[in-house]
């Protein structure tokens, strides 16, 4: 799952659509996927999904699924956007997309085939995250941040910690920070500032490896972010290089 290239960043509408490989969750009708990253190791990997039949099957590899566009049901239960479905290993699902379509951010902890075996009896949980309250960031540490970041955690467990992460317009962290756990994220909506790199936007993905130093951090409108973690994280921090200090950084970066 997390022996993976690091990906600092793409923007997911630069990756081509391809058809999903038959067997595989989401090949039914001509599914289609634009593959973000993925682990040679375990065949774990990460991609956008457009759903546009009916799927049931049995998955083996546990998955976190987050809906940015349309609407279906999972399991007779009706799933919208901002949706957090995680799926265990094992489980059976009975997906079905609405007329207008569904499209996903998947997440994969195995390769994403269906297979014939028995189901394991446990069951997909979905968490309607707009029904979720936020609450100031904790990620710092002892470092103070400036007001406006906030999180919701969505799942954790002995593996992994997976989060919503949201500035408001304005924000910023001045500083460089590195984070001591893996550290995949996907642009929900917004923008922010990733330091000398550029800005990540809607559809924005980083996969990075633990005690990779990023940042300074602006977001011009406010941002959202999907994030799954090994781990809750900490932080550490560093004064950026010379012209490296955030106003500089940004002044160039929303040019446009």
């Amino acid at each position: 799952m997390w022996n993976r290239p690091d990906v600092d960043f793409i923007h997911s509408a630069d990756v081509p659509w391809t058809l999903v490989p038959d067997g595989d969750f989401g090949a039914a009708a001509g599914g289609r996927k634009r593959l973000l990253s993925t682990d040679p190791s375990d065949g774990a990997e990460t991609h956008l999904l457009q759903v546009r039949a009916e799927h049931r099957g049995v998955l083996p590899a546990e998955a976190d699924i987050y809906v940015v566009g349309g609407s279906g049901t999972l399991d007779g239960e009706r799933i919208e956007v901002n949706d957090y479905v995680h799926v265990p290993a094992g489980a059976t699902i009975d997906l079905k997309p609405s007329v207008r379509g569904l499209t996903l951010y998947c997440g994969f902890w195995g390769a994403p085939r269906f297979v014939s075996e028995e189901d394991s009896g446990q069951r997909t949980a979905i968490t309607h995250t707009e029904l979720l309250r936020w609450t100031p960031a904790t990620w710092s540490g002892e470092v103070e941040l400036d007001p406006g970041a906030m999180l919701k955690t969505l799942r954790q467990d002995d593996s992994v910690y997976i989060y919503l992460a949201a500035m408001m317009p304005g924000w910023r962290s001045a500083d460089e920070e590195a984070h001591p756990v893996y550290e995949e994220s996907f642009k929900i909506y917004g923008d922010v500032l990733m330091g000398a790199r550029g800005v990540m936007r809607e559809g924005a993905y980083f996969f990075r490896s633990p005690d990779v130093f990023h940042g300074p951090l602006y977001s011009r409108s406010g941002t959202m972010s999907f994030i799954r973690s090994d781990a809750a994280t900490t932080t550490e921090y560093r004064t950026p290089p010379p012209a490296g200090a955030w106003d500089e950084l940004a002044r160039v970066a929303y040019a446009d």
